[in-house]
């Protein structure tokens, strides 16, 4: 009789176990931070530009000294070209940093150290 009532207790644990999120090793996860910044284009039209920046855990706290601009001019082939500037946080070991615009669906990205500034273009094409 306890057979009957373990045997489908076990096979739901199993089932469940099997079902749950794996772990992540501590050198994978990284902390991201992510400030929008809006430009106008020369021909008017508005864009957002997110800019996610990765930190190794132990620099998280650092994570809201990174101030990011961006400005936009013609790219001479009716599109735009957009220069994202972030400067790196005094104290952080290594960030990497990837600017979008989703809208086009086009990226780029660097990294750098702490005290410098990672510099990105992206080249949207005319809409």
């Amino acid at each position: 009789m306890r057979l009957r009532r373990i045997l489908p207790a076990a096979a739901i644990a199993v089932a469940l176990a099997l079902m749950s999120e794996g772990t992540a090793s501590a050198m994978v996860v990284w902390c991201m931070y992510d400030p929008p910044v809006q430009v106008v284009t020369p021909g008017g039209q508005y864009l957002t530009v997110n800019t996610t920046i990765y930190l190794p855990p132990y620099d998280m706290h650092l994570a809201r000294n990174f101030p990011a601009t961006a400005t936009a001019i013609a790219d001479g082939h009716g599109g735009t070209l957009i220069n994202v500037h972030v400067r790196v946080a005094s104290g952080v070991s290594s960030a990497h940093v990837v600017s979008s615009v989703q809208r086009f669906q086009i990226s780029s990205n660097g990294g750098g150290a702490g005290g410098t500034v990672v510099s990105l273009d992206l080249d949207v094409p005319a809409a």
